[in-house]
């Protein structure tokens, strides 16, 4: 929808989709939100703020952190050349990429 809805200062995801159900409710008449549309919401939710992660988030025993990246691609692009450099990964598997994702902390 383009509507130019947005949701700013939600403390969790949770937060931000129950927003979202409100407005979609009032707004567009939609009485609730399918699967399908949390997942395309979900795919489209920019944070704001300072991207961090350290490697012993997910269970790594390297010291190896990001601090301050500006954007979740920004930390990604720079957690795959230390992948590469020290821990010979020429590529990020799904599931690690998956669990790094979910300990990105943003401050």
């Amino acid at each position: 929808m383009n509507c130019g809805y947005e949701v700013k200062g939600a403390s969790s995801e949770e937060e931000l989709l129950e927003e979202l159900k409100i407005h979609a409710k009032i707004a567009h008449g939609l009485t609730s939100i399918t699967p399908d549309l949390v997942d395309k919401i979900k795919k489209h939710i920019r944070k704001s703020g300072k991207y961090s992660f350290s490697c012993a988030d997910v269970g790594m025993k390297c010291g190896f952190e990001i601090v301050n990246a500006d954007s979740e691609e920004e930390l990604l692009s720079e957690l795959a050349v230390h992948a590469k450099i020290a821990h010979n990964m020429t590529t990020i598997p799904q599931d690690t990429l998956n669990a790094i994702k979910s300990k990105i902390r943003v401050s």
